[in-house]
Formats: structure tokens, C-alpha cells, sequence
């Protein structure tokens, strides 16, 4: 689980693969990964109306 504070109206894409080296946020390591295993992952888009804290966790992120 990890927390975070989003800011409003910013654009944050939040790694599902979990090959990011940028957890919980997405750095695109997903793209060479589907290409080479076939796989469709995709970063969660979240654009937060108000400033928030955000409590966040994946099953595919490692611990």
C-alpha cells in the first residue's frame, strides 16, 4: 500500500504492470513488456478534481 498526494486538475498515470521503477507511478516499462510477452497492460489515468490523499496498492506490484 502506498500513499500519495495528488494535485487538482494535474494528469497521473498509475503503473498495473509493476515494472515501473517509479511505483505507483507509470514509466512506460509496460510497453517493451506486452510487445514481448503479448501482454496488455495499460496505466489507470487519474485526474483529480480537488487536491487528495490517495491510498493506493496492485496485486502485481512487488512488495
Amino acid at each position: 500500500m502506498k500513499t500519495i498526494v495528488l494535485e487538482k486538475d494535474k494528469k497521473y498515470s498509475i503503473c498495473t504492470c509493476g515494472l515501473s521503477k517509479a511505483l505507483p507511478f507509470c514509466d512506460n516499462t509496460h510497453r517493451s513488456f506486452n510487445e514481448k510477452y503479448r501482454t496488455n497492460y495499460k496505466s489507470v489515468k487519474i485526474i483529480p478534481n480537488e487536491k487528495i490523499e490517495l491510498e493506493i496498492s496492485s496485486s502485481t506490484w512487488k512488495k
